[in-house]
């Protein structure tokens, strides 16, 4: 299990660090500064919640298409967190972490409070769903 929590880490950091590539590539520099990024592309937690939906959902219907009806009963706290990270979440960042004109408040190392707060939480959406998945396969 340690393995597939690893390799989903990994993936995740991989994937963040290509999206601020691709972004920093396709934009022209901001006034004074030789980049064209802003603190919110540091934001990857909506990814890594919607990929761990993806993957658990998935998960389940491989199973499922293989007979497999039992699902362990952590699973279901795996769907529970994620679902909460697709609503609850999601608002509560709207309601504390966002000023009234839609930017990003600044706290923190740099202002980068919140951005390490909401990536936090999905990578712990991300690993719930894996460590559900698994789960699942070792059902099979």
């Amino acid at each position: 299990m340690l393995l597939e929590l690893v390799i989903t880490l990994s993936i995740a950091l991989g994937t963040a660090l290509l999206q601020t590539t691709m972004k920093g590539i396709s934009r022209t520099n901001l006034p004074g500064k030789n980049h064209g990024l802003k603190i919110d592309d540091a934001l990857f937690w909506s990814d890594w919640t919607i990929a761990g939906c993806l993957a658990l959902v998935g998960s389940v219907a491989v199973a499922a298409s293989q007979g497999v009806v039992a699902i362990p009963s952590h699973v279901w706290l795996g769907f529970t967190a994620l679902a909460l990270g697709c609503s609850v979440f999601p608002f509560f960042l709207r309601v504390y972490a966002y000023a009234p004109r839609a930017q990003l408040k600044s706290w923190g190392w740099r202002g980068t409070g919140w951005v390490l707060v909401a990536n936090a939480v999905g990578v712990v959406y991300l690993l719930a769903a894996v460590l559900a998945g698994v789960d699942i396969y070792e059902a099979r």
